[in-house]
């Protein structure tokens, strides 16, 4: 049998690293005492010593891993000992991350992900191994029979036989250019919480710089007020664009064999990849700004946190594309996709009246809130009933679904201005409710709710308001398929 083996030195950092992110605290209390005599400083900085670098260093001690040709076994905890079997049919999801200062040395962190855990943690996180690591185990994941068990008088967890199924031509690959990555990071939503963050600092500037700087404009004129806004929301974006830029720098997407791979980063670069079986379905969404460009992101569903920095957690296979090329381009990757973008007005939404009723009443609690608070401003409150009357009507022309075949069902829904359309494998669902109140029998109308797996919880993909007849259909389809 091969022998357990450490990470490398390197991986003690990111122990210490670890410690930091979750003891930080620690840091606090030690700036903030300015008594340096005192027994409760002092106990602060053993406490400090432990968790930082003596924790660390046990547990970087007391951890070992072993790839073996059927599974993963990993030895930790420094008073409880763990022992993990992981068995290659068993894991979801291997990531691999690879920061800057680890490429000189050709080590990356790994982290091997199954569908039976429900915390944020994975199964095993291995920080600092070499990079035929991760390449070992997929080539295990691929073709366990195929491959040869190493020698087991040496103390190389390297496999006797080259990883074929890793270093292979791809069956197919796509890599980001520069103009779609642009378009990506400028057409990204997520520099309204960078705005947010902005605004957020505001407080913690001294109140009398704040004091002077409201006084001051006051004499400019409200030209040069809104101008003020208006750079805060441009530095805000350019903050978005950049991190965005950062995070999917020289983006990579590839088929393996049974495998897809995305690759991503420029500061860490993150590899992660799922076994195409283990798909729990397809997303593809586009926000408000990307349907105006014709321009869609595409994620897959898997049962792990692997792609828990991506957008809603969901792994992203391809940034932005066109829509008139989204399923040709995908199709090579996930061959059970339409080749087309297909006919969804099995399920749809006859009277927009009630979504854009159930919005209104969502703001009118916030509305009388704001007119009670603040009497003289409380009109202005008012913008939100044709806000919200605008985002009921998106909400219900934009609920479509049909079942495309009897391995595959299509589900489109459409909330905060975003619109996410779902493509899930029968054999995915995990299950299927219907459900009408008193006053919706009259109506002939109903909700279909349809749950899936995602990430390590549920994803309830919800369809209101649609045709009674068109709901019990799929409702039955689901009850008596084969």
């Amino acid at each position: 049998m091969t022998k357990p083996k450490r990470t490398h030195p390197l991986g003690l950092l990111q122990h210490i690293a670890k410690s930091i992110k979750d003891y930080w605290f620690l840091l606090i209390l030690v700036f903030t005492n300015h008594d340096h005599t005192s027994i409760w400083f002092w106990g602060i900085m053993i406490i400090l010593i432990i968790a930082f670098f003596v924790w660390p260093l046990a547990k970087w001690l007391t951890l070992t891993y072993v790839v073996a040709p059927d599974a993963v076994v990993v030895h930790s905890g420094v008073f409880v000992r763990h022992h993990e079997h992981i068995p290659y049919a068993r894991i979801q999801t291997v990531q691999s991350k690879q920061w800057f200062y680890l490429r000189p040395f050709k080590l990356e962190e790994v982290l091997i992900e199954t569908a039976s855990h429900s915390d944020s943690a994975p199964e095993a996180r291995l920080a600092a191994v070499p990079i035929t690591v991760a390449q070992q185990i997929n080539h295990y994941r691929q073709a366990p029979a195929a491959t040869s068990a190493p020698d087991p008088t040496t103390d190389d967890a390297t496999p006797t036989t080259a990883p074929a199924a890793v270093t292979d031509t791809p069956a197919a690959y796509y890599q980001i250019n520069y103009r779609d990555l642009v378009k990506f990071g400028l057409t990204s939503l997520i520099f309204i919480p960078f705005l947010l963050v902005l605004l957020g600092l505001y407080d913690k500037v001294p109140r009398n710089v704040t004091d002077a700087l409201v006084n001051d404009a006051s004499h400019l004129g409200l030209t040069l007020l809104i101008g003020g806004a208006i750079v805060i929301i441009l530095i805000a974006w350019l903050g978005a664009f950049l991190w965005t830029l950062t995070r999917y720098y020289h983006f990579e997407l590839s088929r393996a064999g049974h495998q897809l791979v995305t690759a991503k980063g420029l500061f860490q670069r993150n590899t992660v990849t799922a076994p195409l079986d283990r798909l729990q379905g397809v997303r593809i969404k586009q926000n408000i700004l990307r349907q105006w460009l014709r321009l869609q992101t595409v994620q897959v569903l898997v049962a792990s946190k692997a792609a828990s920095d991506d957008d809603d957690n969901d792994l992203v296979v391809m940034p932005v594309i066109d829509n008139a090329i989204v399923y040709d381009t995908m199709q090579p990757f996930i061959q059970w996709l339409p080749d087309h973008q297909p006919d969804l007005s099995a399920l749809h939404v006859a009277r927009s009246w009630y979504q854009i009723r159930n919005t209104m009443l969502v703001v009118a609690v916030p509305i009388a809130l704001l007119w009670w608070v603040w009497p003289s401003w409380g009109w202005i409150s008012l913008l939100l009933l044709p806000i919200a009357a605008l985002q009921g009507r998106f909400a219900a022309k934009n609920t479509a679904g049909a079942r495309l075949s009897p391995q595959l069902l299509a589900l489109q829904t459409g909330h905060f201005w975003e619109r996410e359309l779902y493509y899930i494998p029968t054999e995915k669902i995990q299950s299927m409710k219907l459900t009408r109140s008193i006053w919706m029998k009259r109506t002939h109308l109903a909700h279909l709710v349809v749950n899936i797996r995602h990430g390590n919880h549920n994803q309830a993909i919800e369809l209101r308001y649609l045709h009674a007849d068109a709901a019990h259909a799929i409702y039955d389809w689901y009850l008596h398929r084969t």
